[in-house]
């Protein structure tokens, strides 16, 4: 008998006596009047026993079952360890069918002595900023470096979310921040969603220009420009407008998306057996369903900000990298090592003026294409590799690491005999070559000889 029902037994005796009278009992008990007539008449058919309450020492109906609570220490411990409280009660219900609330769950573990590896602090205080009202009118995007492969290695995942309803776009996984992780990203938005607004991000090389901060007023009102980059290219192609936050609290959205994907991801990795990055960028489109059920809201607008996507091929080359070539005289351009020819939608060559400007595009796939300036609608061309060009290794497989790459050009060198490899081609400046009275004769002598090896005389 605890303390409380002790005090209640001697109060109770003293009424039942008539020491004490019922409104004196009730005010010592803190209960009502008719209760202590109740507790009376229990006392005097049962005895003092009947203070004590009927479900003393019996489990409750709502108990959990001692294995299903096994199973929670077990899963808690081991397969599903480094999750929180809440996520351990989603994995139960989806993996297991077992429905066990956070809390029920927090208090099983508590009782093992494992606690929730995810406390959440009090948040710094910074400026707070009001979502966009409609989906799609900005998009944050950012990479974190994190080992999410669970592996000691720490890998950037690419993303964007929707700064109105919270929704996660894309995740891409790569080894290193960089631009290609962006690309897929931007592919994914523009394929399932279509062209936002506006892109937020930070200030990354990536995105722009280091010249953009060494610009002066001076510029600025004659109208210089720092120029794009290639991520910034196709922003502005599709008229997106790209805006620079001066903080990481500035999109927070992205920010808080990280800490929630480091808690959550890792651990639906490990169960799921996720060991590489192929295999992590194949599951995380089905995670995002599952992340956007859970957190993405409403927006305040039904209204969509995304405008329609150019179509396939237009796509491609929007995304691709452009580099600038000038044509030679052969109506050819070098690109990275090679040199190759512009071909209309006919297979024909395409012959260009001496120094002209052609926009050479390598998409994501790898396919070249060239663009003209000199026309106004500018035709989109193929790339092939020159025909004029030769090789000067013979792959005679003796040699097979000098031997030239199948369609990989090389330079072409003069043979060993040939004039300009001379002697005469070879002397120091400054040596006389002919030393004699009539040297127009003797040199044209000389060379006939060189070249033909007759003495003309």
């Amino acid at each position: 008998m605890s303390d409380k029902e002790a005090e209640k037994a001697l109060v109770m005796d003293r009424v039942v006596k008539g020491e004490m009278s019922a409104a004196e009992g009730a005010r010592r008990l803190s209960v009502s009047k008719r209760h202590v007539f109740r507790l009376k008449a229990g006392i005097k058919a049962k005895g003092i026993a009947s203070l004590v309450h009927g479900n003393r020492r019996r489990k409750a109906a709502n108990a959990l079952p001692e294995e299903i609570r096994e199973m929670v220490r077990d899963k808690g411990t081991n397969e599903y360890r480094g999750a929180s409280y809440s996520h351990i009660s989603e994995l139960l219900e989806r993996n297991e069918d077992v429905h066990i609330s956070g809390k029920s769950v927090g208090r099983i573990l508590k009782e093992s002595g494992v606690k929730n590896p995810h406390t959440h602090k009090a948040p710094k205080k910074h400026r707070s900023r009001a979502r966009r009202k409609r989906f799609g009118e900005l998009v944050q995007v950012d990479a974190s470096p994190f080992d999410w492969l669970g592996q000691g290695e720490a890998y950037s995942l690419h993303g964007a979310i929707d700064d109105a309803t919270g929704r996660v776009l894309s995740l891409r996984l790569e080894k290193n921040e960089c631009s290609g992780g962006y690309f897929q990203v931007l592919e994914d938005i523009l394929k399932q969603w279509g062209v936002p607004g506006a892109i937020y991000s930070d200030r990354h090389t990536i995105f722009f220009s280091p010249k953009t901060e060494k610009l002066t007023e001076e510029d600025d009102i004659e109208g210089r420009k720092a120029p794009l980059t290639r991520y910034g290219l196709p922003l502005h192609l599709l008229g997106i407008e790209h805006i620079a936050a001066r903080s990481p609290q500035a999109k927070g959205r992205i920010e808080r998306l990280w800490g929630t994907c480091q808690r959550r991801l890792v651990v639906e990795m490990r169960i799921a057996g996720i060991g590489t990055i192929e295999e992590a960028n194949a599951f995380l489109p089905g995670y995002l369903e599952r992340h956007n059920t859970l957190f993405a809201r409403d927006a305040a607008e039904k209204a969509t900000a995304f405008l329609p996507c150019p179509g396939p091929e237009k796509l491609r080359l929007l995304l691709g990298s452009r580099d600038e070539r000038k044509a030679s005289a052969g109506s050819e351009i070098s690109w990275k090592g090679g040199k190759y020819q512009l071909t209309d939608s006919g297979g024909r060559i395409v012959l260009l003026g001496k120094k002209e400007v052609v926009t050479v595009i390598c998409t994501m796939d790898g396919s070249l294409y060239a663009l003209r300036r000199c026309e106004g609608n500018e035709p989109v061309y193929g790339l092939i590799p020159s025909c004029r060009t030769e090789t000067n290794v013979k792959d005679d497989g003796k040699n097979p690491e000098k031997a030239a790459a199948p369609g990989v050009p090389t330079p072409l060198k003069p043979a060993k005999d040939h004039p300009w490899r001379a002697k005469w081609m070879k002397r120091s400046p400054g040596t006389m070559i002919y030393d004699d009275s009539n040297p127009l004769e003797e040199s044209a002598a000389d060379l006939m000889e060189i070249i033909y090896g007759v003495r003309v005389s």
